[in-house]
């Protein structure tokens, strides 16, 4: 009789040590298969992401759907960094910063509608059907599509949308 119950006891241990190893086997095939840890270099996306986190990209997001504005994407840019900003212009619209307002297709952004200077987009820019203007959360002191080092971001260029922050631990979370 003990023997049984001692044999039975083995099997539900083992049956769940064997699910507890299918799952993580799933969750390692859908986090590095599906997705990709970039680190947050500068102070561009601050306070939404700083300086050294660790980020997860999708790189699944964008293969049956186009980067929407307000996502916070990675690129690579044309020396091979990978950046992170936030699409703000879409493919075939005109961008242009006034005064530290934000305007596409001459329209002020009722989100996000303060940046300090307007660099490329002081002059309205009109945005080619792959291309994405993207700006950093601090607009202060981001690198981003004002600037001719990161210029509009090519379709071909975007490595994901950024979805969660992963280290350091006490900021884990979603992306907004």
């Amino acid at each position: 009789m003990k023997i049984k119950r001692q044999e039975s006891k083995f099997l539900i241990i083992l049956d769940t040590l064997m699910q507890l190893a299918v799952i993580l086997a799933l969750a390692w095939f859908v986090v590095f298969i599906f997705g990709a840890r970039t680190y947050m270099v500068g102070q561009s996306m601050s306070p939404q992401i700083e300086q050294g986190e660790a980020v997860l990209i999708n790189k699944a997001s964008y293969t049956f759907a186009k980067p929407q504005r307000y996502d916070v994407i990675a690129f690579k840019n044309t020396d091979g960094r990978v950046c992170i900003r936030r699409v703000i212009g879409l493919p075939g619209e005109s961008v242009s910063i006034i005064d530290g307002t934000v305007y596409i297709n001459g329209e002020a952004l009722d989100r996000f509608y303060e940046a300090s200077s307007g660099g490329l987009a002081a002059d309205e820019i009109k945005l080619m059907a792959n291309e994405y203007f993207v700006l950093g959360d601090n607009r202060v002191g981001s690198e981003d599509s004002r600037a001719s080092t990161i210029g509009n971001v090519v379709e071909d260029t975007i490595m994901g949308k950024i979805w969660v922050r992963v280290l350091p631990v006490k900021r884990i979370g979603l992306i907004k």
